[in-house]
């Protein structure tokens, strides 16, 4: 009996496929924060202490994997929620996490795509494969799909930052401007009209990016002629790709002319909301303190995607809590001055202070306290007295 089981994409993995289809086509580079752009050496300016410091470590190896057959229907890689799968083999990404594992784990149960209960052996949150599904997958037939198509997932890590970085909208290769893409995620709900905003998002970025390139929205099960995709072998916690960065940036800021209400201040707020996770401590106190220094608050999520281009673009500061709404500061143009508020270290929350390097963004930062319940709390007088310092002018 072929059980179902994870094979993790690492070398051994890629040996282990190889194997089994001679034929698969592997493109393999390495990407560390020195390739993030001439302004990795000077870090995040750190209020808590003000000093300089070095941008955490961040190194991964990236694995584009292109299979051609002469049909569809020859395809081994079954493409279904945003996961391949060969065989009773789901392929995943290596990352810390797992790291510990053998390149090919067994499962001890079948999970279907999307369906996850908590008795699972897999769903605690110790274990590193709690969300990826098994082999068992939908009892559909799948789709034969006779072209040649790119696979942009969020490996079930459905984000903004995720999208915009790796394994989304960075996994594409720079050739990739005459792609057509496969938009996969568990989150996709069979053949409905109507996708949740974030996909659209996506797709209106993969556009750009691909010169009005076929975007295709499926949850699967698909079977392509010739499919590509990436995986990320990360050797830290933090993946960020400078290049993509830039480009989707260089290729998306011509949006912004469409945007009909344009944020036009250059002091942005990102509010980060006392539903959210993480929620920032008296965080309406800040809010009303700075819109005294001349902010606006925003809520990036509420904003159309050309309104959100455009406000970052026109913005000279932008002062947030550690958040996916950071992930839009790759629409602010070179020298836009950030402060983020972190819940902990720089180690652990390094996530747009290297996109910042990526962008030659001036980044600075302020590490909080979690506090008992959720949450963190920040020392506001001493960010306002920070900023005040700072002058707060239209040009960083």
């Amino acid at each position: 009996m072929n059980l179902p089981a994870l094979l993790f994409i690492d070398s051994n993995g890629l040996e282990q496929l190889r194997r089994c289809l001679p034929q698969l086509e592997v493109e393999s580079d390495k990407v560390s924060v020195v390739s993030l752009g001439n302004n990795f050496d000077k870090g995040s300016f750190d209020l808590n202490n003000l000093w300089w410091r070095p941008l955490p470590p961040m190194e991964f190896t990236r694995h584009r994997l292109r299979l051609a057959v002469s049909d569809a229907a020859d395809q081994p890689l079954l493409l279904e929620a945003g996961f391949l799968s060969l065989w009773g083999w789901v392929l995943t990404e290596r990352n810390p996490a797992n790291a510990s594992l053998p390149s090919l784990t067994p499962l001890r149960r079948r999970a279907l795509p999307g369906v996850r209960w908590s008795w699972w052996p897999w769903s605690g949150g110790a274990n590193p494969w709690r969300q990826v599904p098994g082999s068992a997958r939908s009892r559909r037939t799948p789709q034969l799909i006779q072209g040649s198509f790119h696979l942009l997932s969020s490996f079930n890590n459905p984000n903004w930052y995720h999208w915009l970085t790796l394994p989304g909208l960075g996994s594409l290769p720079v050739n990739s401007q005459s792609q057509s893409l496969i938009l996969s995620d568990r989150a996709l709900i069979g053949d409905v009209g109507a996708f949740p905003p974030l996909f659209e998002r996506v797709a209106i970025l993969a556009k750009a990016l691909t010169a009005g390139g076929l975007i295709k929205f499926d949850r699967g099960p698909l079977l392509v002629k010739e499919l590509q995709a990436s995986f990320i072998e990360n050797h830290t916690s933090l993946v960020c790709d400078g290049v993509g960065l830039r480009r989707l940036r260089s290729a998306t800021l011509p949006l912004a002319a469409s945007a009909k209400n344009i944020i036009t201040s250059a002091k942005l707020y990102l509010r980060r909301g006392a539903g959210s996770r993480r929620p920032l401590v008296q965080e309406d106190r800040l809010e009303k303190l700075l819109l005294q220094r001349g902010f606006v608050v925003i809520d990036a999520e509420s904003l159309s995607l050309s309104e959100c281009i455009a406000s970052f673009a026109n913005a000279r500061w932008v002062v947030a809590p550690h958040g996916a709404a950071l992930a839009n500061l790759v629409f602010a143009k070179p020298g836009t001055r950030v402060l983020e508020l972190l819940p902990g270290s720089l180690h652990d929350f390094g996530h747009y202070a290297l996109m910042a390097a990526a962008l030659a963004l001036n980044h600075s930062h302020f590490s909080g306290d979690v506090v008992e319940g959720g949450g963190f709390r920040v020392d506001q007088e001493q960010i306002l007295t920070w900023l005040d310092a700072a002058q707060l002018d239209v040009t960083p």
